[in-house]
C-alpha cells in the first residue's frame, strides 16, 4: 500500500525540484489593510548586487483566508528599473472549481505563488516593484502579498 502513495508523490516532488528558486535574491511580504481598495499599491524595492546584467524570475505570493469572497483576484504587477518598466496582468486563482482553496497551508492562511516572469536587471541597479488588485470591489480576505525575485542567469551581451 505505501508504494502507490510514495510512486503518485514523486511527479509532485519532481515539479516542486524544477521549479524551486536555487538563487534567491529578494523575499519580502507586505502585509494587506484589511480592506483593499483598487487605489492601495503595495510597493517593494530592492538593489541588485551582481556586476552583470541579468535575468530574474518574478513570483506573486498569496496568502489568503477562506473569507475571500471571490474564486480569482486579478493583480497588476509593475516592475521598473534602469532596463525600462513592464506591467502584467496577473490572474490568481484562490479556490478551484470545487471550491477548494488552492495553495498551501493549514488554518487560517493559505499561500499561493503565481509567476509572473522576467526581468532584466542592470548591475547596482534599484528594481522596484507594484502590486495593485484590479477588482472592482474593495478586497478582503488577503492577508498578505509576497514578491519573491531569483536568479536564473546570465543575458548574453551584444558586445563582443
Amino acid at each position: 500500500m505505501m508504494i502507490p502513495k510514495l510512486n503518485s508523490l514523486l511527479p509532485i516532488a519532481a515539479l516542486l525540484l524544477l521549479t524551486a528558486c536555487e538563487d534567491v535574491r529578494f523575499h519580502v511580504f507586505c502585509d494587506v489593510p484589511s480592506e483593499w481598495a483598487a487605489t492601495d499599491t503595495l510597493e517593494f524595492s530592492f538593489v541588485n548586487v551582481p556586476n552583470e546584467q541579468h535575468s530574474l524570475m518574478l513570483d506573486v505570493q498569496l496568502r489568503t483566508t477562506s473569507s475571500y469572497p471571490s474564486r480569482e483576484l486579478w493583480l497588476a504587477v509593475q516592475r521598473s528599473s534602469a532596463c525600462g518598466i513592464v506591467t502584467d496582468t496577473l490572474r490568481c486563482e484562490i479556490f478551484d472549481s470545487l471550491g477548494r482553496q488552492n495553495g498551501t497551508g493549514a488554518g487560517l492562511y493559505h499561500q499561493t505563488s503565481f509567476a509572473v516572469g522576467t526581468m532584466d536587471v542592470a548591475p547596482h541597479d534599484t528594481v522596484s516593484i507594484k502590486v495593485m488588485h484590479l477588482m472592482d470591489e474593495i478586497v478582503c480576505g488577503v492577508a498578505d502579498v509576497g514578491v519573491k525575485v531569483c536568479g536564473r542567469g546570465r543575458h548574453q551581451s551584444s558586445e563582443n
